[in-house]
C-alpha cells in the first residue's frame, strides 16, 4: 500500500522521481551477503526512529531510470518494484526519505531508499513471502 504522501501525490497527478540512495554501514559489514526477501516481505519505514536496532544498511539497486508516477496504481508498482529491488540484496525493511522541489504546479519528489537488514525482523520478512 503506498504511503499515505504518495497516494495523495498521485491522485493529484503529481510526478515522482525515486532515486534509490547509496547505503553505508551500520552495525556490522554493509557487504554481508543475505537470502533475497520478496517484495511483499520489505518493511517500509519513513522515520529512522521507527527502525528497530541493531540493524545493517544495505546499497539498494537504483531503477534503471527515473520513476513518474501520475496515479494511485503507479505509485503501488512503483513502490512494490522498489521494495523488490531492496529485497534482491537481502533487506527485510527500507528506511524512505523525500526531499520536495516545488515549481509552479508541479511538485517534483526525489526519494532516498536505504535499505535495512534488521534481524529481529527476518522471520516476519520470510513469512510475508510463503
Amino acid at each position: 500500500m503506498p504511503s499515505t504522501y504518495i497516494a495523495r501525490a498521485a491522485a493529484a497527478a503529481l510526478s515522482l522521481v525515486a532515486s534509490a540512495g547509496i547505503a553505508s554501514a551500520q552495525g556490522s559489514s554493509a557487504n554481508a551477503k543475505h537470502a533475497p526477501i520478496c517484495a511483499k516481505g520489505v518493511k517500509v519505514y519513513t522515520d529512522r526512529s521507527q527502525v528497530p536496532v541493531p540493524f545493517d544498511t544495505l546499497e539498494v539497486p537504483r531503477p534503471d531510470a527515473p520513476v513518474r508516477v501520475t496515479n494511485e496504481q503507479e505509485a503501488e508498482a512503483a513502490e512494490l518494484a522498489m521494495r523488490g529491488r531492496a529485497g534482491s540484496v537481502g533487506a527485510t525493511g527500507i528506511l524512505v526519505t523525500d526531499e520536495v522541489q516545488e515549481d509552479g504546479g508541479n511538485r517534483q519528489v526525489r526519494r532516498s531508499v536505504k535499505g535495512l537488514f534488521v534481524p529481529a525482523d527476518s522471520a516476519r520478512a520470510h513469512q510475508a513471502c510463503k
